[in-house]
């Protein structure tokens, strides 16, 4: 081998390393150029996420931007961050102007499963399976017309409410009542007999082997069990490597579990549906028009279009109801000017639908009320597929993003005193950001399908209620915040409240 090429080799090679060193130099320059989010210590994401890991973590989340600001990020690989958003502005950016940029969820063990691998709307990405199932979704159950049409439901659910309220209270020997137990009693079946057009009755499950006698069975079923399920945190799931390497088989069994049980369920209830069509049934209702589209449904997307909005309608609702008279019982002189404001408009008839809209200290009381208690406090993370900037914050590709609602919708720097429930401050909201008061039900393409309907049954039960009744508290109740443990905001305790029949 001649000296000259071996010179020649050296030289290239030397060419080679200068190169790199500048480029790398280049890179290292633009990036200090980038104002990139504050990073959470190590230390703090140990103590907080493993030695104590009862914690709600909404809640930790929500203590680290009283250290680090609303924008800031977590470390999850030798690369890779996770960048937790608590603010609503920040929130809003990444959901309306970088959609197209952060699109793609990664879920949690138990959200991964109960979902049925991403087939729940609310879960998917966004893709052509999640704009066809939102499109049967509010096209035939929670738009414009469907809503319309539905109202006489609405109606006659919250009747019978205000009724069972009025016979607890005359078959009881005092004037207490388990407003959790009544509002769920009425609410579900509503909900379930909008999706599968009739009357909830008992229906034998072959792959259970028994017969579902009860509504709160039913309950348990679809929303019961598989709520609770997906509040159990994985925290495997925020170290990507290690759930790889060492994953929770026994909360993955009992996914599988409570995913069989709810399936068996809605499958009955698609057979029986199938053999009263087949037997002459006319064809009506949200079940029948997707037994119709059964050809561009998979059986999967089926069975996720029937207790998907059954669950969405039934807990979003419950919780804004259960925590309103939770309130509205320790604020007496709220309640008062709710009850004046009701009289004022509707006198000395009941509050109906077309009264909604001259009511805005009763919309005020509900956004206040999914404001503090916001019902999910935490968005699903989502993928960042290009470098974006949030809130001024540089965000390359790779990393992930993770929405606090609870933490935006507490956030001091845009909500003073945010602990505090206060209709008022939503008053200062023009009608056309009602969508926005909160983030609640999302922005942009990923907007809640149904946030319209909930604004409307919420606010229906919350006026009926305070026209027909005087809530107070019971004593010792007054400071019962409880919630449930891990990612929920439900209340832990059902809500027991003194009603006193105002017509009395």
């Amino acid at each position: 081998m001649s000296s000259s090429y071996l010179f020649e080799v050296w030289t290239a090679i030397q060419i080679v390393m200068v190169v790199g060193l500048v480029l790398i130099a280049i890179r290292s320059r633009s990036s200090e150029k980038k104002k990139y989010p504050p990073v959470v210590g190590a230390w703090m994401v140990v103590r907080d996420l493993v030695l104590f890991k009862d914690k709600v973590p909404h809640r930790t989340f929500y203590q680290w931007a009283k250290c680090y600001g609303p924008v800031y990020s977590v470390r999850t690989g030798f690369s890779s961050a996770v960048v937790v958003l608590n603010s609503a502005k920040a929130a809003r950016q990444a959901m309306t102007e970088h959609h197209s940029s952060i699109t793609a969820k990664n879920l949690t063990t138990a959200l991964k499963v109960l979902s049925l691998d991403q087939t729940m709307v609310a879960l998917s990405d966004y893709g052509r399976d999640h704009r066809l199932m939102k499109k049967l979704m509010v096209s035939h159950l929670l738009g414009t017309t469907p809503q319309r049409n539905n109202a006489f439901m609405r109606e006659e659910m919250v009747q019978k409410l205000i009724t069972s309220v009025y016979l607890e209270l005359k078959e009881a020997c005092n004037d207490t009542v388990n407003m959790s137990k009544i509002i769920l009693d009425h609410l579900f079946p509503f909900a379930l007999n909008q999706v599968i057009g009739k009357t909830v009755e008992p229906l034998y499950v072959e792959e259970l082997g028994s017969e579902i006698v009860s509504v709160q069975d039913m309950y348990n079923l679809i929303v019961g069990d598989p709520g609770n399920a997906a509040l159990e945190i994985n925290w495997r799931d925020f170290l990507p490597f290690v759930n790889r390497w060492f994953p929770n088989k026994k909360l993955r069994k009992m996914l599988d579990d409570v995913t069989k049980r709810r399936s068996a369920l809605v499958k009955a209830l698609i057979r029986q549906e199938r053999d009263l069509l087949a037997s002459g049934k006319e064809w009506k209702g949200y079940l029948d028009m997707l037994l119709k589209e059964g050809e561009i449904l998979s059986e999967r997307q089926l069975e996720t279009a029937i207790w998907e909005p059954v669950i969405e309608s039934t807990t979003t609702s419950h919780v804004a109801m259960v925590w309103a008279f939770f309130n509205l019982a320790k604020h007496p002189h709220t309640q008062e000017r709710l009850y004046k404001e009701l009289e004022q408009v509707c006198g000395n008839k009941a509050l109906e639908e077309e009264d909604l809209g001259k009511l805005a200290y009763l919309k005020g009381i509900f956004y206040e009320t999914v404001r503090r208690h916001s019902p999910l406090p935490l968005v699903p993370l989502r993928i960042v597929h290009e470098d974006v900037e949030i809130d001024g914050y540089h965000v390359p590709a790779g990393w992930e993003i993770l929405i606090n609602i609870w933490g935006a919708n507490n956030y001091e720097g845009e909500w003073k005193n945010s602990e505090e429930w206060r209709p008022e401050r939503q008053l200062e909201f023009p009608v056309e950001e009602d969508i926005y008061r909160t983030m609640v039900f999302g922005a942009g393409n990923r907007l809640c399908a149904g946030w319209a309907q909930a604004v409307t049954i919420a606010s229906l039960v919350i006026g009926r209620i305070v026209q027909n009744f005087e809530l107070k508290m019971p004593t010792g109740h007054e400071e019962d915040y409880d919630t449930i443990i891990n990612t929920g905001t439900h209340k832990q305790h059902p809500l027991f409240s003194i009603l006193t029949p105002r017509n009395a």
